[in-house]
């Protein structure tokens, strides 16, 4: 079971960000990488020996269920190229990898894909872990709690004191995702469906999604929605419509945004009861771009954990995932080396 350590101080992204880990447990040959891959975008971040970040990049999706292993590698690469460049090394000189990637928790994608990557990538220590693992290090940096990460897809995971990892949630699109970016792009199309048909009460997410789609009416959506090289991710997408709508007081946006909300605490408390966390006081730390449509999630969300776990605080994540990536390059370096 992973041991996390905690880090002592802050990561901000952007131009000249630095993140300081625990110097005094950092892996101290040479730099160290950690990339958080996911339905949408892929940030590398690389360390130096000191633990502070010197180079970043971002580039496209790289979950391999949503887009292909090849393209999937490809914006690794490309993360990984510009994150080297910004800190003015080679990629040979990196000592220790971490890869965490949505899409690999089936073996079979898990193997592929580290296959793929040991293929293209010329590091001397490279792990693959799923997205999720890399989240829960950098949001809670190593303390009990639970992580709910609602991005084009979701899943919950969480630790207890006794270093017990659960998680829930995480099948992908077809048989999950409840509560992500495409779960209510999916459930706003339905409703704009619905009140064509004269079945559901009128929505301004009528007129967005057309105008976004750039077709005349709710007719014309089986033409684009079904085209054989629609992505989900392009479908997620229009998520950020339903939040506009819903700040504007439309009651079909807000009731999808709380139904997405009470989602994403059924994952949460899946994970919470696995770990007989109720009375525990512990962070759930929020992470993905669906928690930018603010109280319409956190809301139900708050008050749907809080029923079973009083003691739960919903927050953001103390390090973003990347990071919580750099830690496990850390620790594994430091056991493989050991």
């Amino acid at each position: 079971m992973p041991k996390f350590f905690s880090g002592r101080s802050i990561y901000a992204s952007g131009s000249g960000a630095v993140a300081e880990l625990d110097e005094t447990e950092s892996f101290s040959r040479g730099y160290l990488l950690g990339v958080d891959g996911g339905g949408t975008k892929t940030h590398a971040v690389i360390t130096d020996a000191e633990s502070c970040v010197v180079g970043e990049g971002v580039s496209g999706a790289s979950n391999p269920i949503r887009v292909s292993l090849d393209v999937a590698i490809s914006h690794i690469e490309s993360a990984i190229r510009d994150a080297c460049a910004q800190a003015g090394i080679k990629p040979g000189e990196i000592s220790s990898a971490c890869i965490a990637l949505a899409g690999i928790n089936h073996p079979t994608h898990y193997h592929a894909m580290d296959e793929a990557l040991r293929r293209a990538l010329d590091t001397a220590r490279l792990y693959l872990v799923a997205d999720a693992h890399a989240a829960l290090a950098g949001a809670l940096d190593g303390r009990p709690g639970i992580i709910v990460i609602a991005g084009t897809g979701s899943i919950a995971m969480g630790m207890n004191p006794a270093g017990v990892i659960e998680r829930s949630g995480g099948w992908g699109p077809t048989l999950g995702d409840e509560g992500s970016g495409y779960d209510i792009a999916r459930r706003a199309l339905r409703a704009v469906a619905a009140s064509f048909d004269g079945r559901e009460r009128q929505t301004v997410l009528t007129q967005r999604i057309c105008d976004r789609l750039g077709i005349a009416s709710a007719a014309d959506l089986p033409g684009v929605i079904y085209r054989s090289d629609r992505e989900s991710v392009e479908i997620a997408g229009l998520a950020r419509l339903v939040t506009e709508a819903a700040d504007e007081g439309d009651r079909v946006a807000r009731d999808i945004l709380a139904e997405a909300g009470c989602e994403l605490a059924e994952l949460a408390v899946s994970v919470i009861e696995k770990l007989e966390l109720q009375s525990e006081p512990f962070r759930v730390a929020c992470v993905g771009s669906v928690f930018n449509s603010g109280e319409h999630i956190l809301k139900p969300l708050r008050e749907s954990v809080s029923r079973i776990a009083p003691g739960a605080e919903i927050g953001s994540p103390i390090h973003p995932p990347a990071i919580g990536a750099v830690k496990l390059a850390i620790q594994f370096g430091q056991e493989s080396s050991g």
